[in-house]
């Protein structure tokens, strides 16, 4: 079968690539969109924007609905088995999210005045929570048309919507503060989360317009798609639902356990802020590699599933535990290496940086998360990652409640919290899919992923050393180095990925 196994490879690693390319942009453009809104919006307008963002978040998920996943691996085994028509899939699934966006408004709307003025303690966010309502139903239409695309592995037209969504969220966005941070701060940060429905309405348009030159197909005689779509979307919705209302939860929790030990409300926001709003985000600056991977391997995993392909689905485990740990630990040791300065580079502050060097390594294992949870949701284990998701979402808010009485923590539960549910997720799924697909790591693998990091750490020395070049110029040679070695070693390899037999792993 070599031209079998060949294709399906071939075609991985070119998905893989445009989703990741696509994702480089994307976060370079969302980067520039960060700095631009925290140096405009200012410490007061940072501060609003980041106690509502974990509201808008939960309503995100309870809007898309995991619709983006169900379409797209319903899509991709269907073209094969023909089981399910992929035409009346993409029909069911819009049916699901018009259903399930009026119920996330309406739920808003009852919540949006006691969550603004006593559950988050803040007047002035009503406005800006109540933007949300408006970006409910364009989220899930979004979601199914690019799961279909990803479906069809076209990926090149989700990553393009995906890129035209950033572009004109942040010309909406800055254009907006611009104009109207004259006339208040709290006007000023709703029309900021406004251009995140602009982004999304851009997004769609882009998506229909492509529909002309790739129209679902329809299979006759098929039935079941509606209980189809609701059997992957329900479990995997109710695992991202507990996660993003454990976040949405955080805030809430965060204040009033510091609030009733008597720290002042500014210093708590100012606190949240940094660690939410520069510590987090630095250290997972690199989770577009990892969400991208997770994206492509959905379809591919899938396909292998229903054919039975054990070893090709072995073959690409292997392939997305080298991409994923490659460019999370060289993001990470960087970042070890010169936390202040990134820091002040990219948000000019240095404030939550003292979070970097002792423990931004650890965040290793939030890069390989995303593609081993996306693996096993293809296996067909979505109820075991609800169960799992369960239990670190809650102990995640269960430890900011017992961390804030620990008085050397206090200020710091929620960063510690987050750090110790990463930790303890991340050795849970790996260890799930070690058992459930019984892979295994070649010793030669271990072995040279050990002299990797080592030499890179070495090299690190050797540059601080003896030369005297800018920060910048030495965090590129350190990457080239590291990229370099890690061909050399055949940790990740081009020419592996198009042989024609690849061999279990």
């Amino acid at each position: 079968m070599p031209n079998s196994s060949k294709k399906p490879t071939k075609t991985f690693f070119f998905n893989t690539l445009i989703i990741v390319l696509t994702g480089f942009v994307i976060k370079i453009l969302g980067l520039l969109n960060r700095i631009l809104i925290t140096r405009l919006l200012g410490t007061e307008g940072m501060s609003l924007y980041i106690l509502a963002f974990p509201t808008v978040v939960f309503f995100l998920n309870l809007a898309g609905f995991s619709l983006n996943l169900s379409t797209s691996k319903l899509i991709a085994s269907s073209l094969i088995t023909r089981q399910y028509s992929p035409k009346l899939i993409l029909k069911k699934s819009l049916k699901i999210s018009g259903l399930v966006s009026l119920s996330a408004i309406l739920i808003l709307l009852i919540i949006l005045r006691p969550l603004a003025h006593r559950w988050l303690n803040n007047d002035k966010l009503f406005f800006p929570l109540s933007s949300t309502a408006f970006l409910i139903p364009l989220v899930g239409i979004s979601e199914i048309l690019k799961g279909y695309y990803t479906g069809l592995k076209k990926m090149s037209i989700p990553a393009v919507a995906t890129l035209l969504e950033q572009l004109s969220r942040m010309a909406f966005g800055i254009g907006m503060i611009v104009l109207l941070l004259p006339h208040g701060i709290v006007l000023a940060t709703t029309f900021t989360l406004l251009a995140l429905s602009a982004g999304e309405l851009f997004s769609i348009l882009f998506l229909l317009g492509r529909l002309k030159k790739h129209p679902p197909v329809h299979f006759e005689k098929t039935a079941g798609e509606t209980n189809a779509v609701l059997s992957v979307t329900v479990p995997t919705t109710l695992s991202r639902l507990i996660g993003s209302f454990t976040y949405f939860l955080e805030p809430i929790c965060y204040t009033g356990v510091l609030l009733a030990l008597g720290y002042p409300d500014t210093v708590i926001e100012t606190r949240y802020t940094v660690i939410n709003a520069y510590t987090i985000p630095l250290m997972t600056m690199g989770s577009f590699l990892a969400f991208g991977i997770a994206q492509a391997v959905i379809p591919h995993i899938s396909e292998n599933h229903s054919l039975g392909k054990t070893e090709s689905i072995r073959y690409l485990i292997r392939k997305c535990f080298a991409f994923s740990f490659v460019p999370g630990f060289l993001l990470s040791f960087i970042f070890y290496l010169y936390p202040a300065e990134f820091m002040q580079l990219i948000y000019n502050t240095t404030e939550g940086a003292s979070y970097l060097r002792p423990f931004v390594l650890v965040f290793v294992l939030y890069y390989l998360q995303a593609p081993v949870n996306a693996i096993l949701q293809a296996l067909g284990k979505a109820k075991m990652l609800f169960l799992t998701s369960t239990v670190f979402n809650i102990l995640r808010v269960v430890l900011i409640l017992l961390f804030a009485k620990l008085p050397f923590i206090g200020l710091d539960s929620i960063f510690y919290a987050i750090l110790t549910t990463v930790v303890l997720s991340g050795l849970t799924s790996i260890i799930q899919l070690l058992l459930i697909t019984k892979y295994r790591f070649e010793v030669r693998l271990i072995f040279n992923t050990i002299l990797l990091i080592g030499a890179t750490i070495a090299f690190a020395l050797f540059l601080n050393r003896f030369f005297a070049f800018s920060f910048l110029l030495k965090a590129l040679f350190l990457s080239l180095f590291f990229i370099f070695f890690a061909f050399y070693l055949k940790i990740i390899s081009i020419e592996s990925l198009i042989k024609k037999n690849p061999r279990s792993t």
